[in-house]
Formats: structure tokens, C-alpha cells, sequence
């Protein structure tokens, strides 16, 4: 790009960003622009954020994103953004014009996104300024302790980071303590209750049980731990291991803010995507009406547009999925197709032609970005029609001996909703909680897998177990199902990884505390991120 082409982008630049805020009513951090070569860009894609600490799987990633750059078709993305305030977006050097207006445009879009959603409220928008002094004193530590040490200790984090909720509670555990022995005194002191059948005992008596029970109550909950079941590991192991040392708990406290910082950015990707291209849709529409770019150059637009929103024959395209929702939502709130008389229309002429001339289309988007994520989005706005306009199949397997070919089910558009909002609530990720930080007074870990239907892989249940048992420095217990009855229990130490199903004659002896545990822990929604 020479120095012409790049006092024009500026301009084109400064127009973008007006019609971001007047014409869209959006609101955005400062953004920075960076235009860099296609190798900046590969490390931009294996290290996420530039400043980011060290470790053998950044150089692994760079050199598969190299490999397939060098040797497929596949090209490079268009630009990176980095959530922080002010956003760092990177674009590439050998985009063409009117592609690097559109990326702007979407860039912006993405901004928009980070600063007004909800679930980015507590994002870290110091996040290049934290990983880059991270990575200062990773390298310190590497001098000091060893590369090995701390490759282990990097290690043993990316296995947990993502099991590191961003909702945990500002409770203390004295706190906590206190909540659940009132719950637990409500729970047993009302009418039918431990001591209902007491029936012509003193009161007296029934004061000094009580008064026991109370006493035998607070002295398990002062021993608990924790207080209760925690699905932040990696919190829970910081806080409480008895091998860790100073500067490993440092590392692994950057990797759980890591994990946590992109925990919204997964769990919006197809919002925050879609949302990003319509805006930059609208953008551009703007800037060829105004003749800010040249009719000639449209092609350009329109092609780099096309592959953007092309489908993907091995899953869905965020981008088109995203924005087709979008889209969708804006139209119909724009026309007033929404509420419950149009839900109880049932002449489909009338539906078609449906117009209230509501005009709250875009004000509807504004309102949805702004509180949902994917889950919701699609749970809320994935209609019939929608799943059939965007060509959402859900494909089985059928081997044919020779081969295997995927065929598509016959599953319904309402069936293949629920199995989208399934697998955007679930994340991929297995829902794990810390039931007992002392099991079997041994100072053992115990797990517990809230089985949703999906068995864990067991392969990768053992690596982790085994990255946890290094950071705890005593076994791990970890407690699950194989199917809707098969109960299985492993549990890794130095000895390696025994696993016990519920019909050995070995778990029998000590089913009692999965029976209690299972039964106890409440199937509450957790916040786990995938990456």
C-alpha cells in the first residue's frame, strides 16, 4: 500500500467510524490499525495475543498455520482484533483496497460488540499490558528455575485454564459457611424436620438437641472444603495446594485470567461475528452511495463479501449463520413479525405480507447484542424458515464398507434448533466440579463430571487428571457415568490411572460417598469456556 492508497484509507476511516456512531448509534473503544504482512499475521494466529507468554504449543501452532498457508489454498484472515481499550486490530498488508475498508467496517463491528455486551463487562482491557508483563517474568522464572519447570507448570494451566468460571462469587468461605448452615437450620428445625418426632419431649430437651445439632453442623462446615462444589479448578488448586510455589501460582493466576478473559468471546462467536458483518454490510453500502469507493472496485467487495458468508461443507459458517439471524431479526421487528398475535396467525398469505411498519429493527439488534449469548440467540431467534434459508443440516454417517458417506437426517428444523442450542450451551467443554478438597481425609481431590449425556473422553480425562495430580501433589479422584446407569470412578496418582465401574467388587466397598455426592450436588448451570 503506498503512501496515496494509505492517506485515502485514513479518510475513508474517519468516515467509517462517523457512521459507527451517528448513523448506527454504536458505541466503540478507540481502535488502533496495524497493517502487517502475512508472517506477523501467522503469529498473531498462534500466540492470539501478541505479548503472550512463551510455550512449545505458540511455535507448534505457528508452524501448522505456516505449513497449511504455504501448501493449501487456504488463505489468511483478513484482520485479528484484540479486545482491550483501546482494541488493537491487525489488517493484512495484501488485502485489497476496498477489502481493508471492509475489514475496518468490521473490525468496528467487533468493537462495538466487546464494548456493549454484557458478558464482556469484566474482560481485562489491560489484557496486552498484562500478558506482555507475564511474559517478562515467565522468561525470568525460565532463567531461575528452569525452562522445563515452567514448560510443565504452562503445561498443567492450558489443561485447566477454560475450567475457570468468570461468575465465581465475591463470597469469603466464612460467608458461604454461614448461608448454608442457615439454609441447613431452616431445612431441619421446621415442622417435619429431625426433630419432629420428638413428640413429649421437654422443650428443654429439644433446645439442647438443637442446639447440638447446630454445634456438630458448623464444626463440618468449618472442615469442608469447599464449602461447596466449585467448578473453578484452577482457582481452587491456586488457592489451596501445599506443592505449589510463589511463582508458579503466578503463572497459573495469568492463565485463569486468560481463560476468563475469552470465555465471552467463545460463547458469542456467532453473535459477535454476525453482528460484525452486518455492520460492515451496512458500512459499505454507505461508502458506495457516497462514492467513497469506486464502482469498479465493488467486485472486489462483493467477492471478499461472498467468501466470508460462503458455506462450510464440514460445519457452520459463523459468519453467514450470525448474520442471516441478524438479519432476520431486523426485519421482522422492522415489520412488526413478532409478539403474540402474529405467533397465533395461522393464514400464511397474511404472515408473508405481515407490515405494522414498526421500524425497530436495528434498535431490536442493539437491545439483543447487548444481553445474549449464542445459546440464548439461537434459543430466542432461530426460526423454521431461518434453518431452511440457511441450509442448517444436521449429517450422519453411513459406512458403505469401501467407504463412508454422510448423508443428511431427517430430523426436523425444531429438532435440529434444540440440538444447536444444546451444543451452544455445552461448549464442548465437560461440566467438572471440586466436591472434596480432603477426600478421604487424605488430602485427596475428588471430582465430580455433571454427566449431560456425553461420556468424557477418556484419553483426555487422563491427561488432565494427570496435569491436576501435578499441580495438587496427591491423587485425584474423579467421578462419572458411562451411559445413563454405568457409574465410573478414576482416580490417577504415581501408581498411574485405575478406573472402577460400579459392578467391581473394589468400588462397592466405597460407593457410599459417590452415591451421597451424586445425589447432593445440585445440575446447576455453570460458565466453562472452550478454546
Amino acid at each position: 500500500m503506498n503512501k496515496k492508497e494509505l492517506k485515502r484509507l485514513i479518510k475513508i476511516e474517519e468516515r467509517i467510524q462517523e457512521i459507527i456512531t451517528d448513523d448506527l448509534g454504536l458505541v466503540c473503544y478507540p481502535i488502533e490499525f496495524d497493517i502487517v504482512p502475512a508472517q506477523k499475521m501467522l503469529e498473531i494466529m498462534a500466540y492470539h495475543i501478541p505479548t503472550n507468554i512463551s510455550n512449545w504449543k505458540k511455535g507448534r501452532d505457528y508452524e501448522r498455520e505456516r505449513t497449511i498457508y504455504e501448501h493449501s489454498s487456504r488463505g489468511l484472515p483478513y484482520e485479528a482484533v484484540i479486545n482491550a481499550n483501546p482494541a488493537k486490530a491487525y489488517l493484512m498488508r495484501n488485502n485489497k483496497f476496498a477489502v481493508q475498508c471492509l475489514v475496518m467496517a468490521h473490525v468496528y463491528g467487533h468493537v462495538a460488540f466487546f464494548a456493549n455486551n454484557k458478558y464482556f463487562r469484566n474482560s481485562r482491557q489491560d489484557i496486552i499490558g498484562i500478558m506482555y508483563e507475564a511474559s517478562k517474568r515467565s522468561l525470568k522464572y525460565e532463567h531461575r528455575f528452569g525452562m522445563e519447570e515452567v514448560e510443565k507448570t504452562v503445561d498443567a494451566g492450558h489443561a485447566l485454564q477454560h475450567h475457570s468460571s468468570p461468575f465465581v462469587s465475591n463470597e469469603t468461605n466464612d460467608e458461604k459457611r454461614k448461608r448454608m448452615f442457615e439454609q441447613e437450620k431452616r431445612k431441619f428445625h421446621t415442622k417435619g424436620g429431625e426433630f419432629a418426632d420428638l413428640y413429649g419431649t421437654s422443650q428443654k430437651e429439644i433446645n439442647e438437641d438443637i442446639e447440638l445439632f447446630n454445634q456438630k453442623l458448623w464444626r463440618q462446615l468449618k472442615l469442608k472444603t469447599p464449602v461447596e462444589p466449585t467448578d473453578d479448578l484452577l482457582g481452587y488448586i491456586i488457592d489451596n495446594s501445599v506443592v505449589l510455589e510463589d511463582w508458579q501460582k503466578d503463572i497459573l493466576e495469568i492463565l485463569r485470567m486468560e481463560g476468563q478473559y475469552y470465555w465471552p468471546i467463545i460463547k458469542t462467536k456467532y453473535m459477535n461475528e454476525g453482528f460484525a458483518t452486518r455492520v460492515h454490510e451496512k458500512v459499505m453500502n454507505v461508502l458506495f452511495e457516497e462514492e467513497l469507493l469506486k464502482a469498479e472496485e465493488h467486485a472486489d467487495y462483493n467477492y471478499s463479501n461472498s467468501l466470508v458468508k460462503a458455506e462450510n461443507p464440514n460445519g457452520l459458517n459463523p459468519y453467514l449463520v450470525g448474520s442471516g439471524m441478524w438479519k432476520d431479526v431486523e426485519e421482522r421487528w422492522d415489520k412488526g413479525q413478532h409478539g403474540e398475535e402474529w405467533e397465533n396467525c395461522t393464514n400464511a398469505k397474511k404472515k408473508k405480507e405481515w407490515d405494522t411498519k414498526e421500524m425497530r429493527g436495528w434498535e431490536k439488534c442493539k437491545e439483543v447484542m447487548e444481553i445474549y449469548t449464542d445459546w440464548f440467540f439461537v434459543q430466542d431467534f432461530l426460526t423454521p424458515e431461518l434453518v431452511q434459508e440457511l441450509k442448517i443440516y444436521v449429517f450422519e454417517a453411513k459406512d458403505k464398507t469401501t467407504h463412508i458417506d454422510y448423508v443428511i437426517t431427517k430430523d426436523t428444523a425444531e429438532d435440529i434448533k434444540k440440538k444447536l442450542v444444546y451444543a451452544f450451551s455445552q461448549s464442548m467443554i465437560p461440566k467438572i466440579d471440586i466436591v472434596n478438597g480432603n477426600y478421604d481425609e487424605k488430602g485427596w481431590l475428588n471430582l465430580l463430571h455433571r454427566w449431560d449425556g456425553i461420556d468424557l473422553e477418556m484419553k483426555y480425562a487422563e491427561e488432565t487428571m494427570r496435569h491436576m495430580a501435578y499441580l495438587w501433589g496427591r491423587p485425584i479422584v474423579l467421578n462419572t457415568k458411562e451411559g445413563k446407569e454405568k457409574k465410573v470412578s478414576l482416580k490417577i496418582s504415581l501408581g498411574g490411572m485405575e478406573k472402577k465401574t460400579e459392578n467391581d467388587e473394589e468400588e462397592k466397598k466405597d460407593s457410599a460417598w459417590w452415591e451421597a455426592w451424586w445425589k447432593m450436588t445440585p445440575l446447576k448451570q455453570t460458565y466453562l469456556l472452550p478454546f
